[in-house]
């Protein structure tokens, strides 16, 4: 079967007989978050937008649409690929869009540097960029360590005495014992999983570090850790881990960089296990990365309160213990502003999103309270209306994605201008 490719938001239903839509149809990432899939942000509760209630394809009278989600998923030899709606598919280039977004958020420039043969996986290149984000997370609890199994073959006898290799290894006896232990070490079978991927990622690819230094040293010292490293054992590594994911709840960030690394190494043509019908593949949420994004342009003016952290949020009653966390806020400026992967040229603010910024604007008394999206538009201020009452106004905000560009390099050129006429149209609300 030839590989589909759509866009977010978009009809699919002529694809309802696809073997993958069928699997996939109306299940939440809440629930493909245990799967043999790559989840972009990592942990669903650092999105908002999703909080695990949303879904790649989705069947509503009668017909399926895909949502905020871009992403590849496989089966075998069948494949689905999720462009986002800025995706030129005349011209069958890179998805820039999504590209971009992974540059600006992710401080990180990733080139493959090794030419890739078969173009149809270059999407595949993604999984270079997500992997400091994961390593870095995981990191935060510490290197991993685990009890390992070690052979000695000393006088100082720690362990049960390992009486066939003594035998072997000690006749005639020398003044040495072969005995077996179990101990902590930080040179294990998942530390060597992602020193080996380490390794294959800058065979291929090359990293800047010039704005991400906490990756360089995560890198290194998952290296340092990992002294026994033999690159022909990659194999019995990477299969070891498959067999082995890791379990315990406190290390929920090192399984997710395990699967990551598990697919890295198997090139991506298997999941997380053995059965040639297993789904899997990468699922990326472009609403958070489209807020997250626009917080690269913001963070100077805006304060963006970060809910996984509770920090910066806002109390919605003065008697009762209600905390919300608009997107973006700035109380000096008296402006709300909240981030939206919709689609709004020829639409009004739908009713929910209305009535949210309106809370949010009479919780911070602020003057005025909007929408902010990618568009195909030009980057203007769309007065939304005043409200009655205690007052204030409502507006749209669009960024305008660059179309029909040949390159890359061209599309950075013309975002880059959009980005400076969206933020020359705030600092006029100001």
């Amino acid at each position: 079967m030839p590989m589909i490719q759509v866009k977010d938001n978009s009809d699919v239903t002529k694809y309802q007989e696809n073997p993958i839509v069928q699997e996939l149809l109306d299940r939440d990432l809440s629930d493909l978050a245990n799967e043999n899939f790559i989840i972009f942000p990592p942990q669903l509760q650092s999105s908002d937008d999703l909080d695990g209630e949303n879904y790649i394809f989705h069947q509503h009278n009668r017909e399926i649409r895909t949502g905020n989600i871009v992403g590849v998923m496989k089966r075998g030899v069948e494949e689905v690929r999720i462009h986002s709606r800025f995706y030129d598919s005349k011209n069958e280039t890179d998805d820039f869009f999504i590209k971009y977004l992974l540059h600006q958020v992710l401080s990180m420039n990733v080139v493959r540097t090794k030419i890739n043969i078969d173009s149809a996986d270059s999407y595949y290149d993604l999984l270079a960029f997500l992997f400091p984000m994961y390593l870095n997370s995981a990191m935060e609890k510490g290197v991993y360590k685990e009890y390992v199994k070690r052979q000695y073959n000393d006088a100082n006898v720690k362990g049960p005495i390992n009486i066939a290799r003594h035998i072997k290894t000690n006749t005639p006896f020398m003044g040495r014992i072969a005995y077996d232990t179990r101990e902590f070490s930080f040179d294990n079978r998942l530390t060597q999983l992602i020193r080996h991927t380490i390794e294959k990622l800058n065979a291929e690819y090359s990293y800047d570090f010039a704005s991400d230094s906490l990756t360089k040293d995560n890198m290194k010292s998952i290296i340092h850790e990992t002294p026994s490293y033999s690159r022909i054992e990659r194999f019995e590594v990477l299969s070891e881990n498959v067999a082995n994911p890791v379990r315990h709840g406190y290390y929920e960030e090192y399984y997710l960089l395990q699967k990551l690394c598990i697919q890295i190494l198997n090139e991506e043509k298997i999941g997380f296990g053995h059965e040639d019908d297993e789904i899997h593949g990468i699922i990326i949420d472009v609403a958070w990365l489209w807020e997250e994004y626009l917080n690269t342009l913001l963070s100077e003016r805006f304060i963006h309160p970060e809910n996984k952290n509770s920090r910066y949020g806002i109390s919605l009653f003065s008697d009762i213990q209600r905390t919300v966390y608009p997107d973006f806020y700035s109380k000096d400026k008296r402006v709300v502003l909240d981030a939206k992967y919709k689609m709004l040229d020829k639409k009004g603010i739908n009713r929910e999103d209305r009535y949210q910024i309106i809370s949010y604007l009479h919780v911070l008394a602020a003057e005025r309270a909007g929408i902010t999206y990618p568009s195909k538009c030009k980057s203007d201020y769309v007065h939304a209306g005043k409200l009655d009452g205690f007052g204030g106004s409502l507006f749209k905000l669009p960024l305008m994605i660059p179309q029909n560009v040949e390159s890359y390099d061209e599309f950075v050129t013309v975002i880059q201008e959009s980005e400076m006429s969206f933020t020359s149209s705030l600092i006029e609300i100001f």
